[in-house]
């Protein structure tokens, strides 16, 4: 396999990537029908889950045609029942998870015969997990697992080993705030992990003793101070006042808002933050580069691998740029990151096109 995108996802050795979205219409569908594509040209079992729904004939908002996602003989599909019937590819049902979705439990099935296929799936880290664990049993040598912004379970750690990002026109109406917003998410995704081997295994057991906790320094070793209710009632007076001492960190099992950082923006120094990965991140550019300059920090215990970045330089619902012009501005803001337009053909070592869509 000569792809440069597939060279860099095995070069990690990710045995499940997350494709996600940073909106509608930025080409993550076309991602992820481009992986199908290759792989199975490489002769590599595939399986297919969805941390939601995906691969419908027309877009709910515009009416128009999507891409739709088309599954190879040999590989594995997760999906909900009534997509396993209305396939046009021949689906063996093989396993009934118990995992709910809006359209029935979600089943594994084998691909007898290859042909289009809706997913719907999970939106859970546990059902995630637990679906792909049953493909590789199953043999599946490469899972594939769609997902969005506001379905970030896909990119969680627990469930893959490494993420694809999608961006494009549709994600700002000016080309400058389509390159801010992209910049932001790729830093939220990549926020650094906990270097200390102790301070990293405290932070564990705390989690695993309760919702969040702050820990306190002693001497060499660290005391956690737990909370077992949910990260809303440790907001204000209670939290800011456990987190004066000096060289005190918390650690978040849930998500991280704006409201909890604002909070301990009151602090002389705001804390270190530690998560368990950066799909609990959800604040807005402003409040996050303001805690950061006042020497707040924010760490992971799970990092995301972001493999690369893939780009459609197309809006159906707005305006769109020369694809070489939106791929050479985007390369420069976001290097080092790789960074791909998966329907533009720049050379023979670059990727080609396959599948005329705008994408989803």
């Amino acid at each position: 396999m000569s792809d440069k995108l597939i060279e860099l996802i095995e070069a990690r050795a990710a045995t499940a990537v997350a494709i996600v979205g940073m909106t509608k219409n930025v080409g993550k569908t076309v991602t992820l029908n481009y992986l199908i594509d290759r792989y199975t040209a490489a002769k590599r079992i595939l399986g297919l889950v969805s941390a939601g729904y995906d691969g419908e004939r027309f877009d709910r908002l515009t009416l128009k045609d999507k891409p739709r996602i088309h599954a190879p003989a040999g590989s594995f599909v997760a999906t909900a029942r009534a997509c396993i019937d209305a396939a046009e590819a021949v689906l063996e049902p093989l396993y009934r998870s118990r995992l709910a979705t809006p359209l029935g439990e979600v089943w594994v099935a084998a691909v007898r015969k290859g042909g289009l296929v809706e997913l719907a799936g999970p939106g859970s880290v546990s059902g995630l997990k637990h679906l792909v664990e049953d493909m590789k049993k199953r043999g599946a040598e490469r899972i594939l697992v769609d997902g969005a912004i506001n379905r970030l379970a896909s990119a969680s750690p627990a469930v893959t080993s490494g993420m694809i990002l999608a961006s494009g026109a549709s994600v700002a109406p000016v080309l400058e705030d389509v390159i801010r917003k992209t910049i932001f998410r790729c830093e939220l995704l990549e926020t650094p992990p906990v270097r200390d081997s102790l301070l990293e295994r405290k932070a564990r057991d705390a989690l695993n003793g309760g919702e969040a906790a702050v820990l306190h320094r002693k001497g060499r070793d660290w005391e956690a101070e737990l909370f077992r209710a949910p990260i809303p009632l440790m907001t204000g007076p209670m939290l800011k006042e456990r987190c004066r001492a000096a060289g005190a960190m918390v650690v978040l099992g849930g998500a991280l808002v704006d409201s909890f950082l604002s909070d301990l923006l009151e602090l002389p120094t705001p804390p270190c933050l530690i998560l368990r990965d950066a799909t609990r991140i959800f604040v807005s550019p402003d409040t996050y580069y303001r805690y950061l300059k006042r020497g707040g920090d924010i760490r992971v215990l799970d990092p995301i691998d972001l493999i690369a970045v893939t780009l459609n330089p197309t809006d159906p619902l707005g305006k769109g740029y020369p694809p070489h012009d939106f791929l050479l501005r985007l390369e420069e803001a976001l290097a080092p990151r790789p960074v791909f337009d998966l329907m533009l053909n720049r050379g023979s070592d670059q990727c080609l096109p396959l599948i005329a869509s705008t994408g989803k």
